[in-house]
């Protein structure tokens, strides 16, 4: 049993539980726009994987080397990700949107062979269809039916599908380049990318709701970009896209884990059932490397 696949499993499983508490950290900041919330994480993220790589003596891990221009696409496909998903969670709601973000393993499974030539597993097929079952337990996309489709919702239906997409895209570029970038290197620049490009949204905050909310933002810089970000992206180093694209749904599941136990959210029984069989489909998308991986049938 291989070390390197089986760490990539743990450092992509913890980084979605870490991400998992977006919610968290959402519910205790106040009177500012998504955008500038955005901005003001990524950046204090930033702030945090520098001094990180100051004190280790390791910021030559961030030279630039060969494939930049993919490199350059990994924070427009992160950008795209974050913008069309928000725009979604506006017009669609909360539920559609982690749906359809959601449907990118769907995309991820066609396309890696494709793009990156990876092999099609049994286990990975069956674990992708459990986890998307678990997806439409959870989100209940019968509110689809229910709400009708006008041109407002329209937009988010669109938004929601492209953040898909753009999800995948994120997953399949990162395996991609991990060659000449380690998966901390491949974040921090698509991080700074998004940075950039979200300077305008910056002063939209006055400074005493800036001050008011400084401790939370921290926080949420701290653990939610800088420590989920780079567990994530340095276990996509090592793992198949394939599996990793099943792994992130396991971050739903932690969002509604520290929504129930912090926020004291309502919990129904469809939603555990969802649960289940998402990591039901997370466990046999790693299961060729792991030790139970051998009493499973579905075989590569």
């Amino acid at each position: 049993m291989g070390s390197a696949p089986v760490k990539g499993y743990m450092e992509i499983t913890a980084g979605c539980i870490i991400y998992g508490m977006v919610g968290v950290f959402l519910a205790f900041i106040h009177d500012m726009g998504t955008l500038p919330i955005i901005f003001y994480k990524l950046l204090i993220g930033i702030f945090f994987m520098l001094a990180y790589l100051y004190l280790r003596g390791d910021l030559g891990i961030l030279r630039l080397g060969g494939k930049r221009r993919h490199l350059l696409l990994l924070g427009i496909f992160k950008l795209m990700t974050i913008s069309f998903y928000f725009t979604c969670i506006i017009y669609s709601g909360l539920s559609i949107a982690i749906l359809l973000l959601y449907t990118a393993p769907m995309y991820v499974t066609i396309l890696s062979p494709i793009v990156l030539g990876e092999k099609v597993t049994r286990s990975g097929l069956v674990g992708l269809v459990l986890s998307m079952i678990g997806i439409i337990l959870i989100v209940d996309p019968a509110t689809l039916v229910r709400s009708g489709i006008d041109d407002i919702h329209f937009i988010g239906m669109a938004a929601g599908i492209l953040s898909g997409i753009s999800f995948s895209f994120i997953i399949m570029t990162a395996r991609y380049v991990r060659d000449e970038y380690s998966g901390f290197s491949q974040f921090f620049w698509a991080t700074v990318f998004c940075v950039v490009v979200l300077v305008p949204f910056a002063p939209t905050v006055s400074i005493p709701v800036l001050r008011e909310n400084f401790l939370m933002l921290l926080l949420f810089g701290l653990v939610n970009t800088s420590i989920s970000g780079v567990l994530y992206f340095n276990g996509l180093s090592r793992v198949r896209t394939q599996a990793a694209s099943i792994l992130a749904m396991l971050e739903p599941v932690s969002g509604i884990f520290f929504d129930y136990t912090i926020l004291h959210s309502a919990i129904f029984a469809e939603t555990i059932v969802g649960c289940v069989f998402i990591i039901g489909g997370a466990l046999l998308a790693v299961s060729e490397h792991l030790s139970f991986g051998k009493y499973l049938k579905f075989e590569t």
